[in-house]
């Protein structure tokens, strides 16, 4: 029959591997995993941890938006803008709602190594939303053994299958979903083992 993958982005990432690491994983043939959100309580600056645990206890339905970080999340501004005149697209969070997805991020950082079945897991040079610390930290738990692989995009932010470049990104998960262990068009594919996190940003 047909091969069933899981595909989760950004937040969707961390569920999907949440779920595959769980007692019950969804029975799926593999899964890609575009820029999953990782970072953690365990990965973040303290100082962003305490301030965000006391605005949850003193005010969690206070809404925060991301306006003013001077944060991108791709190179694709025209997209960009369709989002934010998007109706349907969240602007603003209460802050229990962040320490909860924070809690997600935590739980999605340390289910990396207990994932069974084959991974091509995306990550761009570029991206501003998850940092390449706990990125690189998590992907490090890959078993390449099952088929699981990381893939480090130099021109990648972290909307990569919305990017300019973007149709590279689909072009290594055609291929992937043909071959599983097929050498990917881009040739981005790297050892998630040998990189050193400090190196991996890009800057603007």
């Amino acid at each position: 029959g047909a091969r069933v993958v899981l595909l989760g982005e950004s937040m969707g990432g961390a569920l999907a591997l949440t779920a595959l690491a769980g007692p019950n994983p969804p029975p799926v043939d593999g899964a890609i995993l575009a820029a999953p959100a990782v970072w953690g309580h365990s990965t973040m600056p303290w100082v962003q941890r305490a301030v965000l645990t006391i605005a949850a206890r003193l005010v969690p339905g206070m809404e925060v938006t991301g306006q003013g970080l001077d944060i991108w999340a791709s190179d694709n501004f025209e997209m960009l803008r369709g989002l934010g005149a998007d109706p349907l697209v969240i602007k603003s969070t209460r802050v229990d709602t962040i320490l909860g997805l924070v809690d997600l991020m935590e739980t999605a950082h340390g289910a990396a190594g207990s994932v069974q079945v084959p991974l091509l897991w995306l990550y761009g040079q570029r991206d501003e939303i998850v940092p390449p610390g706990p990125t690189i930290d998590a992907a490090r738990k890959l078993d390449p053994a099952q088929g699981q692989r990381f893939v480090l995009y130099p021109n990648g932010w972290h909307m990569l299958l919305r990017d300019l470049q973007g149709e590279r990104v689909l072009e290594d998960i055609a291929a992937w979903l043909r071959d599983a262990e097929a050498p990917l068009p881009s040739g981005a594919e790297v050892e998630a083992t040998a990189l050193d996190p400090a190196v991996v940003r890009v800057k603007r």
